[in-house]
């Protein structure tokens, strides 16, 4: 009876750990982000060394197309970090491409007063 037990939860246990490895998304890393957070601060040095007379608050910023954009990309809108423009590109891939800029407020994080502050920023046709 023991013995019969104990082989149950070792076939439980090898049973969920296969579909862990066959099916689950796998897990997230850091070095993403900071791969991600090296491309924007490369272009923020580049930006600067190409105007380095410019004295605007951020000369780099432009428009981004919030349906197109990569992870590195959308982080150049102020106020969108690495947590945030990845939330951006799940919402993207679960529900499809935004509509119009107004849908970004279904994104969670982003709020009223954030959508606000980056609505210049972003664009959903280049």
């Amino acid at each position: 009876m023991i013995i019969n037990f104990l082989l149950g939860i070792i076939t439980v246990g090898l049973l969920i750990k296969g579909y862990r490895l066959w099916f689950a998304d796998p897990v997230p890393s850091i070095e993403d982000d900071i791969l991600a957070f090296k491309a924007v601060a490369q272009q923020v040095q580049d930006e600067k060394a190409k105007n380095p007379d410019e004295k605007k608050k951020n000369p780099i910023v432009k428009s981004v197309n919030i349906n197109t954009s990569n992870k590195a990309d959308l982080m150049t809108i102020p106020g969108i970090g690495p947590v945030t423009a990845e939330r951006i590109m799940i919402h993207r891939q679960d529900f499809g491409l935004f509509q119009s800029v107004e849908a970004l407020l279904e994104v969670r994080g982003i709020g009223p007063k954030t959508f606000e502050k980056i609505k210049p920023f972003i664009k959903t046709e280049d």
